[in-house]
């Protein structure tokens, strides 16, 4: 015992002094930390300490490296600890103050753990220096490379292969309100993607593997390839226990989106039987049916959505918090306008002012209302169709000539101004009799003449009748009406022109009482063939 003593005290003081508060050092062999060295023992701090330590190490014979590594118990001046020794030669002086007191660890099994750790090192260093050893590592790396590549050739074959596959199962084409839509496009990007992602994630897994194996076949790098290998297995067991742990959340998400579900679809079908009429509720229309329903199934998905949100894994996180913050403010700053013209577009929808197939007039354009949206509203009319935003629409009036005829076709209507020499009962049977030789029109109601104003030079009459046929055939039945009104006044001797006078008349400008009962139409012409 006085033997190892003196063999310490002579080792150690080879060193040289440093500060009664030294920096703690780690003794490092063969790329393996040993032991961590936190005082001064006999005025050497803990970076001489290991420096000595490397010096008695590399002054060690290679016989020597596989011998047994053992503790005794030591002492250096006040200093009380343990002498590790390989076989009979010192290696170190491990001090009981340089135990781990946070970790509460005792010097007697400190200084075990560093006497195995020093023997797994010292053989490390051995097996290092050792040619067979090294040979067979080359060997095994050889035959990793070689299967490294054999895999990549295989992989980007099968993505060869599995991409044509992949495009041509999948649908070409959907039916979205009876218009078909070319998937072809969409889906050859979409799997490219896909394989693209798979392709590179699976290389990278494979390089991964492939160095941490190479790594394991040589001694000194042997601690590298662990750290790589517990790295993968500390990530798989983190994700399988964050998996175990998002079940019950998930749970709860799945529950709350299919009663979700359930409600929108119950929601959903109320009102389409409202909007088809066959169920009535008060302050809720056919023609709103179908936007009331749209808002109540966004609110129970918003509803839905907020109810799962705390219980979908990673919400919680600060990341989340501060996209979700970011995501809020852009909607608010980049969604005014947008919010605008969809509050125009409700006010429009809720006044109930048309509806879609209604035939209406917006400003100087008529035509039949072909879609009715929260940003804007479609006309179709003699052969194009023309768009209102909403916030346009709202601050205009609107003519519907489908309100008040429901279910009896549209109104016709057409106004002409006749002088006042013409008799208003001749005027009156021919327009209705014109509208009689307009296929197109209905019989029943019968069409009728209103006298819209008695002005300084002619009477303005105006000509309605309800369409027959699809309200887009307004515009030619129209035309139709115009050409036989031309032909019955024609027929009759009856200026359509209306008159202006320069001058006063000498005579007045009457119809004499004589022709009031008059002939009020021309000869019958043979009618049109329908």
């Amino acid at each position: 015992m006085c033997g190892y003593l003196l063999l310490v005290a002579a080792a150690l003081a080879t060193g040289s002094p440093s500060p009664s508060m030294p920096a703690q050092a780690t003794l490092v062999v063969a790329n393996r930390p040993v032991a961590t060295f936190r005082v001064t023992v006999a005025g050497n701090d803990p970076a001489a300490r290991v420096r000595g330590a490397l010096q008695r190490v590399d002054a060690l014979p290679p016989d020597a490296l596989e011998e047994p590594v053992t503790t005794s118990p030591a002492s250096v001046g006040n200093d009380h600890g343990y002498a590790v020794l390989v076989g009979s030669r010192f290696a170190l002086f491990f001090a009981d103050a340089d135990a781990d007191a946070l970790a509460e660890e005792t010097p007697e099994r400190a200084s075990a753990v560093v006497a195995e750790r020093f023997g797994e090192a010292l053989r490390a260093e051995h097996d290092q220096r050792s040619v067979k050893v090294i040979l067979w590592g080359l060997g095994e790396t050889a035959v990793a490379t070689a299967f490294l590549g054999l895999l990549l050739w295989a992989l980007t074959r099968l993505r060869r292969v599995i991409g044509p596959v992949l495009s041509g199962a999948a649908k070409k084409e959907v039916v979205v309100q009876d218009s078909r839509i070319d998937l072809r496009p969409v889906v050859t990007a979409a799997v490219r993607t896909l394989l693209f992602a798979v392709f590179w994630g699976l290389i990278a897994l494979a390089a991964y593997v492939w160095v941490t194996f190479v790594l394991g076949r040589f001694p000194f790098t042997v601690p590298w390839a662990e750290v790589l290998g517990r790295r993968v297995v500390d990530f798989l067991g983190a994700a399988a226990l964050g998996v175990l742990r998002a079940v019950p959340g998930l749970v709860t998400v799945a529950i709350i989106f299919v009663v979700a579900r359930f409600v929108t679809r119950f929601s959903d079908g109320v009102f389409l039987r409202v909007e088809g009429g066959g169920l009535t509720f008060p302050g809720v229309f056919p023609e709103t049916a179908s936007a009331t329903r749209r808002i109540v199934k966004a609110v129970l998905w918003l509803a839905a959505l907020a109810a799962a949100y705390p219980y979908i894994p990673g919400s919680s996180s600060e990341a989340v918090k501060g996209l979700s913050v970011l995501v809020g403010v852009m909607l608010s700053l980049g969604a005014t306008g947008l919010v605008s013209q969809a509050m125009s577009g409700l006010a429009v929808i809720y006044s109930r002012a048309l509806a879609v197939g209604d035939t209406v007039r917006l400003g100087e354009v008529e035509g039949v209302v072909t879609e009715v949206g929260l940003l804007s509203t479609k006309l179709a009319c003699a052969g194009r169709e023309v768009t209102y935003p909403n916030s346009v629409l709202i601050g205009g009036a609107v003519t519907n000539y489908t309100r008040l005829s429901r279910g009896t076709g549209p109104l016709v209507t057409t106004l002409v101004t006749i002088g006042y020499d013409a008799p208003w009962r001749q005027v009156h049977a021919l327009l209705i009799g014109a509208a009689g030789e307009t296929r197109g029109l209905r019989r029943d109601p019968a069409p009728f003449v209103l006298q819209r104003g008695l002005g300084d030079f002619y009477v303005e009459y105006e000509l309605m009748a309800q369409l027959e046929g699809e309200a887009l055939e307004r515009p030619r039945v129209l035309s139709d009406l115009h050409a036989n009104v031309q032909d019955a006044f024609n027929a009759a001797g009856v200026q359509i022109m209306s008159p202006h006078f320069v001058l006063q008349p000498e005579k007045p400008v009457v119809v004499p009482h004589e022709r009031w009962e008059g002939q009020a139409a021309p000869p019958p012409r043979p009618r049109r063939r329908t």
